[in-house]
């Protein structure tokens, strides 16, 4: 895993060959995805690798609107910083402090997980990616 993406985040597990994590800023949903490849760019993946990436984010998508309460879901494939194929899952609220701009590159110091939050946001994302493992 690229050292940003090992910094900036908290493993939650793989689901498929997807690794899930949570980026470490609190102040919204932001999950990721990585999938096993050295391909960087969207086109480049195998097309069973988009279909999961495809399939893992609408259900994520979805858990962060039914169960989190966020207003707005945003995905992205950027890759601009960390040139590793990584696909993002951001659960917004029109409160958080990045409302309505992009989180990316912009950081706003004070909310991070405690370890019984991340333990909760694993078991939601196992709710809806069932077969996620450690």
């Amino acid at each position: 895993m690229h050292p940003t993406l090992a910094a900036d985040c908290h493993v939650l597990g793989t689901w498929r060959e997807l690794r899930l994590l949570l980026h470490r800023d609190a102040h919204v949903r932001w999950f990721i995805l990585v999938p096993e490849t050295d391909a960087i760019e969207w086109h480049e993946l195998p097309a069973h690798l988009r279909d999961q990436l495809l399939t893992a984010s609408s259900m994520l998508g979805a858990m962060l609107k039914r169960d989190e309460g966020c207003d707005k879901v945003n995905i992205a494939a950027i890759g601009n910083m960390v040139p590793q194929f990584h696909f993002h899952v951001i659960g917004r609220w029109k409160t958080d402090p990045y409302w309505p701009g992009v989180v990316w590159g912009r950081s706003v110091p004070g909310r991070v997980y405690g370890d019984a939050d991340v333990h909760k946001l694993a078991a939601l994302a196992r709710s809806c990616l069932p077969v996620l493992g450690g």
